[in-house]
């Protein structure tokens, strides 16, 4: 007997590449098959100078998000798509303003996605936020850390499980960094940081 079907893949069945840079810093997005093939070029409906659609980006199986962390005036914003490039809806955060990078990171996993904004201001300049969404953009729940403080970059990086986000500060005590894990509802925090850090 040989040694049987090769396992099937786990993840996504397509994956994305941004292109920040795109057409002056416009920006873009390419979706993939696995393998390399199936090449789709997606732009955003109001894509405009200097917006840098495709800075993060993030797959499943059934959706994308990329981010467009200099659209509309640094306020930022991000876009959810099916895996073909179609069905784009459009998420900014509810008090989103100049300077706020919203879109910096993204990650998505099930119905859910997470999207960092590491210049919000709320506890001082840069100190930072992250914001759950529903995939349809309903449903925000705004994220900070308890112990915010200015140029912390809270959110400057993310990820998203079924039950938990975690939130990467990178400056946070004076550029030690620390990293935050929350319930998806934005309660139970924990702060990770280094033993050496």
């Amino acid at each position: 007997a040989g040694p049987g079907p090769a396992p099937a893949p786990s993840g996504p069945s397509k994956f994305v590449v941004g292109a920040y840079g795109d057409d002056n810093n416009k920006g873009a997005a390419y979706i993939y098959n696995t393998d390399g093939t199936g090449e789709v070029k997606i732009t955003s409906s109001d894509l405009a100078s200097a917006d840098q659609y495709g800075y993060s980006v993030a797959a499943t199986n059934t959706h994308i998000v990329v981010g467009a962390r200099h659209d509309d005036g640094l306020i930022g914003s991000v876009y959810v798509y099916n895996t073909d490039g179609t069905g784009e809806v459009k998420i900014t955060a509810s008090d989103g303003a100049s300077g706020d990078w919203f879109g910096e990171s993204v990650a998505i996993q099930g119905d859910k996605i997470i999207v960092g904004a590491p210049r919000d201001d709320d506890a001082g300049s840069g100190s930072g936020s992250v914001y759950v969404y529903n995939l349809d953009g309903t449903g925000e729940v705004k994220i900070t850390a308890s112990d915010a403080a200015g140029g912390d970059q809270f959110g400057i990086a993310v990820a998203i499980t079924d039950t938990h986000v975690v939130v990467g500060a990178a400056r946070d005590d004076i550029n030690k960094g620390a990293a935050y894990i929350y319930n998806t509802d934005g309660t139970g925090e924990v702060k990770i940081t280094a033993s050496d850090g």
